[in-house]
């Protein structure tokens, strides 16, 4: 396959993902554009939908978070196979779906259900990406040759750490599904741990 075949076929491939965030991105927000506002109880009206403006803004930066990473992780790829555009389906699933339980968490954010139903959503969105990274970078099977190892590593650490911080509040959503919620904060420390142990830079 020639370099100019390559170049193509992973242009139309971010091209395909980059409309899959910017669609899902934009579905989050029309829980809000539906609710109904009276014009004698706008106050009040605005601050019934604060969990609904609440889940936007974290699913929002949710996708924009997977988006960086998406665009990161292909930065470093340079060719493409029928599995890599599988894998990345997969992982544009995860996005698509996205709104659906951000309107239901906004609406229904006390029940145990939904909080593992958003939690879910994004450990398989997690899983995805780190799927989707393990196999390109396996061996430099589709990556740059400035790829090391030690970096294929960090990375794929820099996947699974999040991830890992969001499969707590699961078990914790049928005790309280309000503190599940605030347990996805987990997310930061857990990060931090693995940007620690697996530097991006080679010693």
């Amino acid at each position: 396959m020639s370099e100019e075949t390559d170049r193509s076929g992973l242009d139309r491939l971010m091209l395909f993902s980059d409309g899959v965030f910017a669609i899902a991105i934009t579905l989050l927000v029309l829980p809000l554009t539906d609710a109904e506002i009276p014009e004698d109880g706008v106050g009040a009206a605005l601050v019934e939908l604060w969990p609904q403006i609440f889940t936007f803004a974290l699913s929002f930066a949710v996708i924009g978070r997977y988006w960086m990473v998406h665009h990161q992780m292909f930065g470093r790829i340079v060719r493409t196979d029928t599995r890599l555009l599988t894998l990345n389906l997969f992982y544009l699933f995860g996005i698509a779906f996205l709104p659906f339980p951000t309107s239901v968490l906004g609406e229904h954010g006390d029940e145990a259900a939904v909080v593992v139903l958003y939690a879910g959503n994004l450990i398989v969105v997690g899983l995805a990406s780190v799927l989707l990274w393990s196999y390109a970078s396996y061996g430099q099977r589709l990556t740059s040759p400035d790829v090391t190892p030690r970096a294929a590593r960090a990375s794929l650490a820099g996947g699974i750490a999040p991830t890992l911080g969001l499969v707590p509040s699961i078990p914790l959503a049928f005790l309280e599904p309000g503190w599940a919620k605030y347990s996805w904060l987990l997310i930061i420390p857990f990060s931090v741990v693995g940007d620690r142990l697996f530097p991006q830079t080679d010693a």
